[in-house]
């Protein structure tokens, strides 16, 4: 007998799903006709989002037992997780959320990985443009340290995963922009090029599920940007 999933493309699992790119992740996905189960501690950011093929499951992040259950079954799990506001003391909540999401990926055999951080997450500021010691450094300093952080932990400890980090550079909340995405693979920004520095939410979703359709960037970080807007 038919099922529901008989026409979707696969089951995701969503974490940071009520942010604003994690929005944009879930309206693709479910576009796509994926079957998205959001994991998130605040049901009421989408409640207004209503869909046959979406799950909304409060639980704890950091619980890799709970999580477990939510992560079987399924294909891939793609990671809009982030801290908002300005931090002036030390932050763990990436590698720390990381450790717990990897360990219940594990536990429920989904090897599939996609994860948003940022430009500059390594500290380089001899080779970085002025304006990282400028603005961008005091800014968001403590969020680049953790995401660093849990890109190492991937990229030493996580090679039984089929991971791919994302690096984009300022996000905006404009709508999707028709111009490809540029990459640098294995890149923290993009050294001598004329881009944007800037880059609409929904072109990271795009590319986000883009590469996961297309299986690309595995056990790579890539950093994205626009032809100049």
């Amino acid at each position: 007998m038919a099922t529901s999933l008989d026409n979707t493309k696969g089951n995701i699992v969503i974490v940071g799903a009520t942010g604003n790119t994690g929005l944009q992740l879930v309206a693709q996905a479910l576009e796509r006709n994926y079957k998205v189960t959001a994991l998130v501690r605040n049901p009421e950011k989408l409640a207004a989002l209503e869909h046959k093929h979406l799950e909304v499951i409060t639980c704890d992040l950091m619980n890799p037992l709970e999580l477990t259950a939510h992560m079987e079954g399924r294909i891939a799990v793609l990671s809009a997780l982030g801290q908002p506001g300005l931090q002036i003391s030390a932050i763990t909540l990436y590698e720390d959320s990381m450790k717990s999401i990897v360990t219940a990926m594990r536990n429920a055999k989904v090897k599939r990985l996609i994860c948003v951080t940022s430009f500059y997450t390594k500290y380089q500021p001899d080779i970085y443009p002025f304006k990282f010691k400028l603005i961008i450094r005091p800014m968001i300093g403590r969020h680049l340290d953790s995401m660093f952080i849990m890109e190492e932990y991937l990229e030493k400890e996580c090679q039984d995963l089929d991971y791919t980090i994302v690096r984009p550079p300022r996000l905006l909340d404009d709508r999707m922009i028709e111009k490809e995405v540029k990459v640098n693979e294995n890149g923290y920004f993009f050294p001598g090029e004329s881009t944007a520095n800037r880059i609409p939410r929904a072109n990271v979703a795009r590319f986000m599920l883009d590469i996961l359709k297309e299986e690309k960037y595995i056990r790579q970080a890539v950093a994205i940007d626009m032809s100049a807007m």
